[in-house]
Formats: C-alpha cells, structure tokens, sequence
C-alpha cells in the first residue's frame, strides 16, 4: 500500500507541475525580425536559402510586426503566383524564382529596406 501512495503521490505531483505549465505558460510564436527577415530574402535571392526555411517564413504569421506580416504576404503571393505559373516561375538553377520572381523580391527587400530605415530606434537606459 505504501508504495502505491508513493506512485501516486509523485505522479499527481508530476501531473500538477504539468498542468501549472500549460495554464501559465505562453504559446510558440513565430518570431522573425525585419534584419532576419532581410537577410532572408538576400539568401533566396543569391540562392542559399534553403526551402524549408523559406517555407516557414511564407506559411506562418508574425502577429508581432503588421508590416513584416504584410512583407510576409507578399513573398506568399509571389509563391502562389510562381506554383500557379503566372507571371512567375520557378528556376532551374540554386536560385528559387526566374527572373520575373528575381525582380519582385527585388522590390519586397526595397519595401522592408525602407521599412527598417523608418524603424525608430530604442535604447534602454
């Protein structure tokens, strides 16, 4: 009987520190910020980007930054025009997107350029 107590008692324990875990704990989110986000897009436009990494930025939401998720939708609508083959497609070579693809990266790194120029900075004292 004593060793059943005992079983019982870690387990129940086990389970409650399990169950506090859950209550107070937060969700992943996927967080990328707008330099990793750059320095992605410089990757899959020189060709080292790897496709699941890729397939990650595109297919989750970033709730955290409305205009890196904007930026994100983008290179989405980009992904769906190149699998659809309209205007965009993909290529043959380590690169991911033919030349027209190329181009309309091209303009989504200016926007998010542009985006971390306006990017105001903090600074903790």
């Amino acid at each position: 009987m004593s060793e059943f107590l005992l079983i019982f008692s870690i387990t129940c324990i086990l389970l409650c520190t399990l169950a506090l875990a859950m209550y107070f704990g937060r969700p992943p989110v996927y967080r990328v910020s707008r330099l990793e986000a750059l320095a992605l897009l410089n990757d899959l436009v020189a060709g080292r980007l790897t496709e699941l990494k890729w397939l990650i930025f595109i297919g989750h939401a970033i709730p955290t930054d409305p205009e890196l998720n904007d930026i994100r939708l983008a290179c989405n609508q980009i992904e769906l025009a190149a699998e659809v083959g309209n205007q965009v497609g993909y290529s043959i070579s380590a690169k991911r997107y033919d030349e027209v693809g190329l181009i309309k990266i091209a303009e989504v790194i200016a926007t998010l350029e542009k985006l971390i120029a306006q990017t105001p900075v903090y600074r903790e004292f």
